[in-house]
């Protein structure tokens, strides 16, 4: 049988019964959840190339929270063609649940290890470009998008405060000069939708140029993941760390409610690093001479 067929299936099977158990357990005048706006492709081009200047917030309330959590675990195919498989939806929020640890935790482990089972076959395929077709024809409901990966986050007891907020953080890549030409060669081959072949190929040959007129054996690139929600939990020890808010957090086994921050609006704000202060070789990768 194959296995991504398997452990897909496995994680249909696990979704019900946890909807199930949000539905009749969920604490709803204290539930909330966060509305992020869906990308579509066109935004997509545009976010790829600029990335976001904002992004509205619709906080919900109540039993619109706890529906929207419902829709959300089951979220993980994008049927719409007009919208982005590469931005896909992330439900940040908090639902308390009136249940024990040994009710819920079962059903979150069953969907949790079919979704870790179904990412670890994805990735033993090793090439990138592969393993977006294996994953996207795996099934024939639609097209298959990372939320299969996610994990659904359980607490349980007291908890001081959950703080919802934005996170960005820097993803730095340093190789030689002549790894950084063969990188940027073999962009020639991926015309983006937004250019057409002879212009992405006079770009490419610019940056070439550059990089061979750079004097420097090694280069740096600094460049942001990909903004997202992300929720930092303290626990009645002061303890804190924090997660990715991709899906609603369940929590149990409670005595008092905690703080909930609300996310807010993201305004994008000037990145101010050290790289900035270094000439830019190539202003698409970011690349910097390494310092």
């Amino acid at each position: 049988m194959n296995l991504h067929r398997y452990y897909l299936g496995e994680i249909k099977k696990a979704i019900a019964p946890l909807q199930a158990l949000i539905r009749e357990h969920a604490v709803t005048e204290h539930a909330i959840m966060f509305v992020l706006p869906r990308i579509d492709k066109k935004q997509e081009e545009a976010l790829i190339q600029e990335d976001y200047d904002e992004i509205l917030v619709t906080p919900l309330y109540g039993a619109e929270a706890v529906q929207y959590a419902i829709q959300a675990i089951e979220d993980m195919y994008v049927l719409d063609n007009n919208i982005s498989r590469r931005f896909v939806q992330k439900y940040p929020g908090l639902i308390p649940l009136k249940c024990s640890i040994d009710t819920v935790l079962p059903k979150v482990e069953a969907l949790n290890h079919a979704k870790a089972a179904f990412k670890a076959e994805v990735q033993k395929i090793g090439d990138e470009e592969e393993k977006f077709r294996e994953l996207h024809r795996t099934d024939n409901v639609g097209f298959i998008t990372s939320m299969a990966y996610r994990k659904v986050y359980l607490f349980e007891g007291d908890y001081k405060a959950f703080y919802f907020n934005w996170s960005r953080r820097s993803r730095t890549k340093t190789q030689s000069k002549q790894d950084w030409l063969n990188d940027i060669n073999a962009a020639r081959n991926t015309v983006p939708s937004f250019t057409d072949k002879h212009t992405w190929n006079d770009l490419i040959d610019k940056e070439v140029i550059s990089v061979q007129r750079c004097s420097a054996e090694k280069l740096v690139s600094r460049r942001p993941i990909k903004l997202r929600p992300e929720c930092t939990w303290r626990r009645m020890d002061d303890k804190m760390q924090t997660d990715s808010a991709g899906l609603p957090f369940l929590l149990c086994g409670t005595t008092l409610l905690p703080k909930v921050t609300l996310l807010g609006n993201y305004t994008r704000k000037p990145v101010a690093s050290k790289s900035k202060l270094n000439e830019i070789v190539v202003a698409r990768l970011n690349l910097t001479v390494k310092t």
